[in-house]
């Protein structure tokens, strides 16, 4: 088992020196995500350049994820572009790339589009030469995402509880365990999601 954390820009302030020292293993950073509002504009991570960089020399593995907004394949496909030209090409990765699936605006009342969406964006970054995966909570995978259809991608569980939850599809690789209001981790005075992962 190894273990690790996600970050993004709301924790920019992060000494990934520190987080080496406690003893993680690899960090899963946010490359790019959709916006809110009624365009759903796509935006690069201010910080992931910054901490791709120093996960990299320090010797962290890294994943990436994509906060998503899709409820079509085209969406999905859509996003999966604009994160690997502005983020992924040119550049490895030990873990996978996972779209993440929570968006309650966009996305709740759409579980086959979001399904569809899911599927788009794993086949693109597969076409890339990277595995992929989907993140959502444990909520979503068993009542809003069409889970069974996902068999052959990474999946990424969160579940803020003591306990490695149970999963009726398959297996999931990694495990978000804590959150800002669950068994909280602190590293630099900031909440940091902390994960575990269960697969080499």
């Amino acid at each position: 088992m190894k273990k690790g954390i996600d970050i993004s820009i709301y924790q920019k302030k992060l000494n990934l020196d520190h987080v080496k020292a406690l003893g993680y293993d690899f960090v899963i950073l946010r490359g790019a995500y959709t916006g809110y509002g009624a365009n759903r504009g796509k935006n690069i991570d201010a910080s992931f350049e910054k901490f791709f960089k120093k996960a990299s020399e320090i010797g962290l593995d890294i994943g990436v994820y994509y906060y998503s907004c899709a409820r079509t394949k085209e969406e999905g496909v859509s996003e999966a572009k604009f994160l690997y030209e502005n983020c992924l090409k040119g550049k490895t990765f030990a873990y996978p790339i996972y779209i993440d699936i929570e968006d309650p605006t966009w996305q709740s009342k759409h579980p086959k589009g979001v399904t569809d969406a899911i599927i788009g964006f794993c086949d693109y970054i597969e076409s890339k030469g990277f595995r992929s995966g989907v993140y959502s909570s444990s909520f979503w995978f068993e009542k809003i995402i069409q889970t069974s259809r996902l068999e052959k991608y990474s999946k990424w569980v969160a579940a803020w509880r003591s306990t490695k939850p149970a999963f009726n599809y398959s297996h999931f690789d990694i495990w978000q365990k804590s959150g800002d209001s669950f068994n909280k981790v602190m590293i630099d005075n900031m909440v940091v999601d902390v994960d575990e992962c269960f697969v080499d």
